[in-house]
């Protein structure tokens, strides 16, 4: 049976001397130990060309850091509502009040002629998000945000190594803001930056964060455990002899207990302060696991570039899909390949059946969510995408041939009939 089933939907970009190093330090004390934050800061600036770079906790603390330096209490900010919740929150926390704009249902991005047609007195800054490694046009919208004269947020999360006319994602307005969380094409397990132009902001930014505590050391470690342990059942021997076949069975059968291993369900509560565990500093031994990492960035992206390419030209096109536009100019660097399906269950359950391991995307649109009513908005080009997006799998070593195959098994479910109806 180890033939027949398909690579795990997603792996780590961790090495097994992730782990030896953390442990190693761990071991000899030296987690908090040496420059290597303020190294890897300037390596980070230098590589995307940015005047000053900042590491922190996590993504989302960047973007409240960010946000409460560049508007003013009460001022309102331009958003994608297709995001996690946590972000509108750090919104909120800032002093800010999201004002979210409908998407593109291609790009999963905001375009500039919603974010211009938003843009009013109240306006203090505009959060433009590059959604799965997918570049939004941020030309155009930086060239509205000057002429506005309103400050320009990127996050850039998801879309660390992308560049949009030779120039990286997360320079073209005020503050960019990367992270390094366990899912991503960089990892610390924990984690971020935020780069900038302006030294004042830099300054302020790092002045929240200067007496604050080391992340704590445990909380390090235990997502570093759950890494480990993910990487451990998504690697090939183990995930295609034991791990898929019992998922599999679980899925088929709708057997929560075990399915709910897999299921995202972030919190969706609202946030009105910042929690007290968010405000922490990058330790030195993260920042020595990014560093390692960096020199890789670029080859991995082509890679998933070239599995992007071969979903494109056999996906775009079909009947009741929607697939994201592809471009190899490095502007789009796919750290997941999203497809829309009007019923992605049962797209996700004819690709089970069929030996293949395919994800639903968890995000929601944030604009229709009960903790944030007060800012609720039409947006249903976000309803339906957050409906209907399925993640295919494309990360460095995922193999052309298994892309091929999960390229066909989707083309035969659309052959079959209507996508909203499953068939067996």
């Amino acid at each position: 049976m180890f033939w027949l089933a398909p690579p795990a939907r997603f792996r780590l970009y961790t090495r097994a001397a992730d782990y030896v190093h953390l442990l190693l330090d761990v071991l000899t004390g030296r987690t908090a130990a040496g420059d290597d934050v303020r190294q890897l800061e300037r390596a980070v600036a230098a590589r995307v060309g940015a005047a000053h770079a900042m590491c922190v906790p996590q993504a989302r603390v960047g973007i409240h850091l960010a946000v409460r330096h560049l508007i003013r209490p009460g001022q309102a900010v331009v958003m994608s509502p297709y995001t996690i919740a946590d972000v509108v929150n750090m919104v909120i926390c800032a002093g800010g009040v999201p004002v979210f704009a409908d998407i593109d249902p291609s790009s999963t991005n905001i375009a500039p002629a919603d974010v211009e047609r938003l843009i009013d007195d109240r306006t203090g800054a505009v959060l433009v998000t590059h959604l799965h490694g997918i570049a939004c046009e941020v030309e155009a919208i930086a060239a509205i945000c000057r002429a506005k004269g309103v400050p320009l947020i990127e996050d850039a999360a998801q879309a660390f190594g992308a560049r949009v006319g030779g120039r990286s994602v997360g320079t073209f307005g005020d503050a960019g803001v990367f992270s390094f969380g366990m899912y991503k094409n960089v990892t610390a397990f924990y984690g971020g930056m935020v780069v900038t132009p302006n030294e004042s902001l830099d300054r302020a930014m790092r002045s929240e964060l200067a007496d604050a505590p080391l992340m704590p050391l445990g909380a390090l470690c235990a997502k570093a455990v759950s890494a480990l342990v993910t990487d451990l059942v998504t690697a090939p021997l183990l995930f295609r002899t034991f791990v898929y076949w019992l998922f599999r069975f679980a899925h088929l059968h709708d057997i929560r207990a075990i399915t709910r291993f897999v299921t995202v369900e972030l919190d969706t509560s609202r946030k009105d302060r910042l929690p007290a565990s968010y405000r922490c500093r990058f330790r030195p031994v993260q920042a020595r696991m990014v560093r390692r990492q960096l020199d890789r960035v670029d080859a991995n992206a082509a890679e998933r570039v070239s599995y992007a390419r071969i979903y494109h030209d056999g996906l775009s096109g079909l009947a009741g899909l929607v697939t994201p536009p592809f471009r190899d100019d490095g502007s789009c660097v796919y750290n997941y390949v999203p497809i829309q399906c009007e019923d992605r269950e049962a797209l996700v359950r004819w690709a089970m059946r069929r030996y293949r391991d395919m994800a639903v995307q968890h995000l929601k649109n944030c604009a229709a969510l009960p903790a944030f009513a007060p800012e609720q908005r039409e947006c249903p080009n976000a309803d339906r995408t957050a409906a209907g997006t399925v993640l295919l799998p494309n990360y460095p070593g995922y193999g052309e041939a298994a892309v091929r195959r999960n390229v066909a098994v989707i083309r035969e479910y659309v052959d079959a009939g209507a996508p909203c109806h499953e068939r067996t």
